[in-house]
């Protein structure tokens, strides 16, 4: 009797199990034509994607809001056959999928990418197409859009004879630009250089490059897309290399250039002191890992430049003869740690020596630290250690007024327009509390009228020092 007990109560458990089992797949999906999907956005938008590249993954989020499961009868990338967009949805990728399930108040991911065939154009072209669900047999759509810009692709390129880069279409250089000593590259406005990872110009010849205030020639790297949602990859330090101009490299001229987030700006190889390697003027140098301008033993000229947020010096001189003119340099890195100031000078290296000379003339130079100076000395005083600075504000130390320091405000300035730690977003115009309004010496600014925005810094008879001029009204 027990035993035909025990057998009841299993075949009892089993059904109990059964139908356990049998309910949780008889899910019922709502047809109720007003129970419709949710998304997080209704237009999908791409930065501009070079043709033949392809965008990152960008993702969407579809949510059903209901208390019911709801069953979507298809998910159709309508043009797929010519917009050059992709999809993958639960792990499968294609352009039609068909009776997927959400479940009541859960939600589900599809990712999307682009990618666009050469359209032979020099200006970008706009593609467009929809992904369509239908659910209830009714239809939402999410529009996809992307710009796609022909751009011409340079690989491990060394230029072996004079070369002309236009504005028509942007350079994309993989595997670092080479050019050859006796060979110049001349950059029209407009040109735009972008490079791949860990790429770099390596000028061994000449470059001359130039910009306008409108249509600046611009070196950044290839990342058009976010690293997070308000955060572009071009605001990221590290990006790309550099440019560096070897020994055997002089008569530089770069006049309006953007050069900003590589590992470093600009590096000078060390060069014979009495021939120009490089005049830099009207130009910015930004948001680097390591140097933002790096100069050994060797001439040049800097004028109208704001030089900013480097993670070790914004400016690093280990000898030569430098002349700065109406310069920015102002370090408020925010990426890391940083290991250096606005502004390092010395005239040695380890035992090494390197006579310097160097001046500053109406310029800003501060920082977020105490201290943005630091100027090294040998104790060989035989080695040239001369340095000027006239009519400048300087986050250092306070020094007694002599013949290297004339008429100097010493103080630590941050006031300027927008100093983004949230954003990384900087403007390095002064606001109406700069303590660097109007101590620039007159003369000097009459070589230089107009500030780096084209702005008459002689307007009140009271230049600002800094590339930057300050005007009643600025936002």
């Amino acid at each position: 009797m027990k035993k035909i007990l025990l057998i009841i109560q299993f075949c009892f458990l089993l059904t109990g199990i059964s139908f356990f089992f049998s309910s949780c797949n008889d899910e019922t999906f709502s047809t109720d034509s007003s129970h419709l999907l949710a998304f997080s956005q209704d237009t999908l938008s791409f930065d501009t994607v070079f043709t033949s590249i392809g965008s990152a993954t960008a993702q969407i989020k579809v949510y059903n809001p209901n208390k019911q499961a709801l069953k979507i009868s298809s998910i159709v990338l309508a043009n797929a056959a010519n917009s050059g967009f992709k999809v993958n949805v639960d792990g499968e990728k294609g352009t039609h999928f068909s009776d997927i399930e959400i479940q009541g108040e859960d939600s589900m991911h599809i990712f999307v990418e682009v990618k666009i065939n050469p359209q032979n154009r020099d200006n970008p072209i706009l593609m467009k197409d929809s992904l369509v669900f239908t659910t209830n047999g009714v239809q939402q759509d999410i529009k996809l859009m992307a710009y796609g810009q022909d751009v011409l692709i340079l690989k491990g390129k060394t230029l072996q004879k004079d070369t002309l880069f236009t504005s028509k279409r942007p350079i994309l250089i993989y595997d670092s630009l080479r050019i050859n000593e006796g060979v110049k590259l001349q950059c029209e406005a407009g040109t735009r250089l972008y490079f791949h990872d860990k790429a770099s110009m390596l000028v061994h010849g000449t470059v001359e490059a130039q910009g306008t205030l409108g249509a600046p020639v611009l070196f950044r790297g290839d990342r058009l897309d976010n690293l997070f949602t308000n955060l572009p990859y071009d605001r990221v330090p590290g990006q790309w290399g550099g440019v560096r101009f070897y020994s055997s490299s002089y008569q530089n001229k770069l006049d309006y250039v953007d050069i900003h987030s590589g590992e470093y700006g600009i590096l000078c190889d060390s060069s014979a002191v009495d021939k120009e390697k490089l005049w830099l003027t009207n130009s910015i140098l930004h948001n680097v890992e390591g140097d933002a301008l790096s100069m050994t033993s060797c001439k040049a000229e800097f004028a109208n430049c704001q030089i900013t947020n480097a993670g070790k010096n914004c400016v690093n001189l280990l000898g030569g003869d430098y002349i700065f003119t109406h310069c920015t340099l102002a370090n408020f890195f925010a990426w890391d740690i940083r290991s250096g100031v606005a502004l390092a000078y010395a005239n040695y290296k380890g035992k090494a020596t390197y006579p310097l000379k160097t001046s500053f003339y109406n310029c800003l130079i501060t920082g977020s630290s105490s201290d943005e100076v630091g100027g090294s000395q040998s104790d060989n005083k035989a080695i040239a250690f001369d340095y000027y600075f006239s009519h400048s504000l300087i986050n250092s130390k306070e020094a007694a007024a002599s013949d290297r320091l004339i008429s100097i405000t010493w103080t630590k300035e941050k006031s300027f327009l927008y100093l983004g730690k949230a954003d990384y977003k900087y403007d390095f115009r002064p606001d109406s509390l700069c303590k660097a309004k109007n101590i620039g010496n007159v003369e000097i600014a009459r070589n230089y009228p107009y500030d780096l925005n084209g702005r008459d810094r002689l307007q009140d008879g009271k230049p600002d020092a800094g590339c930057y001029e300050w005007i009643q009204g600025d936002k």
